[in-house]
């Protein structure tokens, strides 16, 4: 997926596009936002021009990083908990040794860690050291839906880039051409809470929901009768 193609958000990916080409990306990044709403993808793509040989905007690069990025085989990239599960300490010392070996194809590395807010104190303390002198060829990427379980210590040494949630025009879109939906009420819409994470959830359960929200319609019209 490319840039072009992750919906909403265009001021973050703008951002994170001219940091690239401006040759001025950081040594570490927290994406704070809404569960479901583009943020580990965005950070796959921003991963993927930073370790791009080119340097170029053209997202379609087929240079050796980019092709064997598309291939989901770089050297130079790992990504942590993609799956949003525990983030067990083992992990973080595991980045913490490895770090500090240099890139093998890209001039720099990247690491993404999925649902951060699920690492344990002791986890992120772990990777605080890394944090506070990073080599100067890392990157590391850290994506949250919930900041006030992060150390402040963490937090203090990021750069906190807030995700807004998708606008309900562009979720109304998607949903509808690429989700499928047949019928979305106003209080569905409402419910995807701007997230496509959700719409997706919700979907798997659109049956239950209408019923749901027939019966409270039905109860409201009986109601306004007597």
């Amino acid at each position: 997926m490319e840039f072009k193609d992750i919906i909403g958000n265009t001021d973050v990916k703008n951002y994170l596009i001219k940091s690239v080409n401006n040759k001025n990306v950081l040594h570490s990044y927290l994406f704070l936002g809404t569960e479901g709403i583009g943020k580990l993808l965005v950070a796959k793509e921003f991963a993927k021009k930073i370790l791009c040989l080119n340097n170029t905007e053209d997202e379609t690069c087929t240079c050796k990083s980019c092709t064997c990025f598309n291939g989901k085989n770089h050297p130079d990239y790992y990504i942590i908990n993609e799956e949003g599960e525990s983030i067990k300490i083992d992990t973080i010392r595991n980045i913490t040794e490895k770090a500090f070996e240099k890139p093998i194809l890209s001039d720099k590395k990247v690491y993404i860690i999925n649902d951060f807010e699920k690492m344990t104190k002791e986890a992120q303390n772990c990777l605080l050291k890394t944090l506070e002198e990073p080599p100067e060829f890392v990157v590391i990427i850290l994506i949250s839906s919930n900041e006030n379980i992060i150390l402040n210590t963490i937090k203090s040494r990021c750069m906190t880039i807030k995700f807004h949630n998708i606008d309900d025009k562009e979720l109304l879109e998607y949903a509808q051409n690429v989700l499928k939906y047949e019928h979305i009420s106003e209080n569905l819409l409402k419910s995807f809470d701007g997230s496509i994470g959700k719409a997706i959830k919700l979907k798997d359960n659109k049956d239950n929901y209408d019923k749901i929200e027939n019966l409270i319609s039905n109860l409201t019209k009986k109601d306004l009768v007597d």
